[in-house]
């Protein structure tokens, strides 16, 4: 009650009254509730802060704020950092993103989660080659370090 009552009275405050009450608190109902009304950015500071616990719901609001914001350098330490999310729904999202270097977190996310395959289309998609180099390595898969050989020939 008392986070909604900040959200509706004094909004710039909620990560006052967060950080104060964080180790009360469960993260990820937190996360639940704010996020029902739209507030998720105003909270970055206390979700980095709760990001230390490697919480799912905590770490995917995390990153779709950073999705949204396109700020792709704290999303790729976020991914390395902390690895308890939907990595799968996160590569799928940014795959068509607008942004390269959006689309070089789907195909590390990939790479991450051994698809190579998929990890090496789209860095060649993107003209990548350096990553889809290091992919074909990182597999030890001959036949994907033949088939990409055969594509720059």
């Amino acid at each position: 009650r008392a986070i909604t009552f900040y959200l509706e009275e004094n909004p710039m405050q909620v990560n006052a009254l967060l950080n104060t009450i964080m180790s009360k608190v469960d993260h990820a109902r937190v996360v639940g509730q704010v996020k029902k009304t739209g507030h998720l950015p105003l909270m970055l500071p206390y979700l980095k802060a709760a990001q230390q616990h490697n919480i799912q719901a905590v770490n995917e609001a995390v990153n779709d704020i950073y999705v949204e914001g396109e700020q792709f350098e704290d999303l790729r330490q976020s991914i390395e950092d902390f690895d308890l999310f939907d990595q799968i729904a996160l590569a799928q999202k940014l795959e068509g993103h607008e942004l390269v270097e959006m689309r070089r977190i789907s195909a590390l996310v990939y790479k991450k989660n051994k698809r190579y395959k998929q990890s090496i289309d789209l860095s060649k998609q993107d003209k990548m080659y350096k990553d889809a180099m290091e992919t074909a390595f990182d597999s030890g898969n001959a036949e994907l370090a033949e088939a990409l050989l055969r594509y720059f020939v």
